[in-house]
């Protein structure tokens, strides 16, 4: 797992008490200690806001989470994070994968650039990375009514995916 770790630049200033040889010749003078300050910011973060950022786009009916996240959610657990997986590459860049069920009769482009939008300003706006690569996943296409009722059935079994408000 990956994470993005920002260090504050060095503000010190130089150390102008250098020491003094015998002959009055100023030694070289050891550096102070720096401090060192880092933000680490976990791939995990990364997915919540991106799925928190996802649950009030018009268009999408849900999110598609792999057999892990269906398991934790058949155990009682929380799959914050369902459909989503992100990639920190380095200190400034991140990469998303995200995995949606868009809702019947919903453009899948205009879909795919409120995911664009809003998914890439919560992400920099709280954590200061920036979407280097994002791709979204249309999983598959139903209506609200055959979400919900397939849901339902899937549910009675433990195989399903609890539905979400859309608003």
């Amino acid at each position: 797992m990956t994470q993005a770790t920002m260090e504050r630049p060095s503000t010190a200033p130089a150390n102008t008490d250098a020491p003094i040889d015998p002959a009055g010749a100023p030694l070289p003078a050891m550096p102070a200690p720096e401090p060192r300050y880092q933000l680490i910011i976990d791939e995990t973060v990364v997915e919540k806001i991106s799925a928190k950022a996802t649950q009030h786009i018009d268009g999408i009916i849900d999110m598609k989470g792999n057999l892990l996240a269906r398991v934790q959610e058949g155990l009682g657990g929380d799959a914050q994070t369902k459909g989503v997986a992100a990639d920190v590459i380095d200190d400034h860049y991140v990469r998303i994968d995200l995995d949606i069920i868009l809702e019947y009769g919903k453009s899948a482009t205009e879909v795919f650039d409120k995911i664009k939008e809003t998914v890439g300003k919560d992400i920099d706006k709280m954590t200061g990375l920036n979407v280097a690569e994002m791709t979204v996943n249309v999983v598959d296409v139903m209506s609200k009514d055959e979400y919900a009722s397939r849901s339902g059935n899937m549910a009675d079994n433990g195989q399903g995916d609890a539905p979400r408000q859309v608003s």
